[in-house]
């Protein structure tokens, strides 16, 4: 069965890679994809795949029924692009004016829609059901939010998902155990003091250094309020207050962010930065106001699903091109709310051009090494394949 399949895969390299160039060049934001919707379903047609649409919104659900009705493996793509101007000259770059596939996402539905073609061509060899999910708005409001609502996880045993980097050459993956990207929060503090004169500043209560005093304050937090061996980054990006050099400002406001790679640190955080908030501000005679907006969660790898990446790309590039992160990523990752509802695992496919340098991700240069997309569709079949050999026991 195995042997089958992953020998079917060659054979579909020509089409990945026209999928991927033709979804390149009509980039499309959020959950507004009406372009790559189409070019998804009228493939998934011709492979003669059942499929349905407006699934969270815009998103797409294929079910492939196998062997085994009990079992069913889900395979995510995202299909968002970013607001980027793309700057290759490729004959195949962005039609859309200040849009780009700049993270990637063509490279992962062109992969899942490999996979999709391998499997509709070998369907006595497919063990167990298939459920293909193509979602938008990964990186905006995180789209894997609505689609779940709407049901994309029901009967689902487990789950995979990847994406490219750009630092990993091509012929090589990377997994992570565990932790593997972070959950973010995004931090709003308001201050209010009291406006007078910046040559009389005890008649006001100075909004500024009450801010300057919160803002370093709050970094004794991380550094001792907070188990030394757990991951929490606390960053201020945005700051506004004051509206001239002689007056002393009532009200400052701050923006910022909170990174950490466990849930459960995220939410026993908040409730420390804002009784610390409210002291200090008080203490000078201010008022302090804390509000927070939940991201994405952390993304926390199930380690049987590693095992089974692990033991797929050790099977078809080799061990020693399987590489270990040892560390997680403080960026985030929506794939984290499927691991979050069944077990599964998301890696990294490495795209990176040799004896080049390579862009990074959301760069307006950046490409990939298109050999690395069969390469993602093998990992995928032989996912498929191990997953279930691990499910049915």
């Amino acid at each position: 069965m195995q042997k089958k399949l992953l020998n079917s895969v060659s054979k579909v390299e020509d089409f990945v890679i026209n999928i991927r160039r033709k979804l390149h060049k009509y980039p499309e934001l959020d959950f507004s994809l009406p372009k790559t919707t189409k070019i998804i379903c009228e493939t998934l047609d011709e492979l003669n795949i059942k499929y349905k649409k407006n699934i969270g919104k815009s998103g797409i659900v294929a079910d492939i029924e196998g062997k085994n009705k009990n079992i069913t493996l889900a395979f995510r793509a995202d299909m968002d692009a970013l607001p980027v101007i793309e700057e290759t000259k490729f004959n195949f770059k962005s039609e859309h004016h200040g849009k780009m596939h700049a993270c990637g996402h063509d490279a992962h539905m062109s992969i899942l829609l490999g996979a999709a073609k391998v499997i509709s061509e070998n369907l006595e060899e497919l063990p167990c059901n298939v459920r293909l999910i193509f979602q938008p708005a990964e990186e905006t409001t995180g789209g894997a939010v609505p689609m779940i609502k709407d049901g994309v996880l029901e009967n689902v045993n487990g789950i995979f998902g990847l994406h490219v980097d750009p630092s990993v050459n091509a012929g090589q993956i990377a997994i992570k155990y565990g932790a593997m990207n972070a959950a973010s929060t995004g931090i709003k503090i308001k201050i209010k003091g009291k406006s007078c004169h910046g040559a009389y500043p005890s008649t006001g209560v100075d909004a500024i250094v009450v801010a300057a005093q919160v803002i370093t304050a709050l970094q004794t937090i991380v550094s001792r309020s907070i188990d030394s061996r757990e991951s929490l980054v606390l960053s201020f990006g945005k700051i506004i207050g004051g509206e001239t050099e002689n007056v002393i400002s009532g009200e400052v406001l701050l923006e910022g962010t909170i990174r950490t790679l466990s849930n459960k640190l995220r939410d026993s955080v908040k409730p420390k930065i804002k009784n610390m908030v409210k002291m200090i501000c008080e203490g000078m005679g201010a008022m302090g106001e804390v509000e927070y907006r939940d991201s994405y969660m952390a993304l926390i790898n199930d380690d049987k699903f590693v095992d089974i990446v692990k033991l797929s790309g050790n099977e078809i590039l080799g061990s020693q091109n399987v590489k270990e992160k040892n560390v997680p990523e403080m960026v985030v990752e929506d794939f984290a709310y499927y691991l979050d509802e069944v077990p599964g695992a998301f890696f990294n496919l490495g795209v990176g051009i040799k004896d080049v340098e390579n862009k990074p991700l959301h760069n307006g240069l950046f490409s990939i090494d298109e050999s690395a997309l069969i390469i993602g569709v093998k990992m995928q079949v032989i996912n498929l394949i191990k997953a279930y050999e691990y499910l049915k026991r």
